[in-house]
Formats: structure tokens, sequence, C-alpha cells
């Protein structure tokens, strides 16, 4: 496989909204600034799914949509507003996902032709 840096667009509130909607995930640590401090957020944050599916679809992008035959992730810390992403993915299939200064989820992925 070949080696990956990828910057990707900023997530916004909006996007939240819109993808709560989506999957029907109306926790409000997603859309309301108060609430998500309460719990001890820094504000909203993306939900997981979506972090994932960013992830994914730079993934796709990168290799094709018949390209990929596994994606195996798991989160690290929240993706907040306005954050660059930055998805990092080594030849050996090790990849990251930085949301600003923050590691944000983790994994693998392999490609169809194993490369």
């Amino acid at each position: 496989m070949k080696e990956l840096n990828i910057s990707l667009p900023a997530l916004t509130s909006e996007h939240f909204v819109r993808f709560a909607g989506a999957v029907l995930d109306f926790n409000p640590i997603h859309y309301d600034d108060q609430i998500a401090r309460a719990a001890g957020l820094p504000g909203v944050i993306a939900q997981g799914p979506l972090t994932y599916l960013v992830t994914l679809d730079a993934l796709v992008a990168a290799h094709g949509i018949s390209g990929i035959s596994s994606l195996a992730v798991r989160l690290k810390a929240p993706v907040v507003p306005g954050a660059p992403l930055q998805l990092q993915a080594a030849a050996d299939g090790k990849l990251s996902l930085l949301a600003g200064d923050a590691e944000a989820l983790v994994g693998s992925y392999t490609t169809a032709e194993g490369q």
C-alpha cells in the first residue's frame, strides 16, 4: 500500500446536526454546547460513526470504491467543530486520524490488492 497523508475539510456543528438527523441520533452532546460542556466535553462533538465515515470516505477516495477490503478502527478522542483533520496511513496499513492536536481515531485497513 502507498503511504497517505490527506488533509480533510474540518467538520462543523452543522455537519453534526445533519448527521444526527440522518441516523436519528439525537444525543444533545452533538448539537447543544451547554449540555456537552455540562457532560465534561469541550463543547459539541462529532458522532463516532461520522468520524469513522469521514475516514472511510478518504480511503475510498484514495483507493477507489472496490479498493478497500477491510477497515478496523477505534476512537480515541472527540472531534470538535473546526478542528483540522489529517488522515495519515502507513504502507503497512496502520492509520491515524488527527483532529487538531488530538489523535481522534486509530486503526488499520487493507486494500483489495493487499497493497
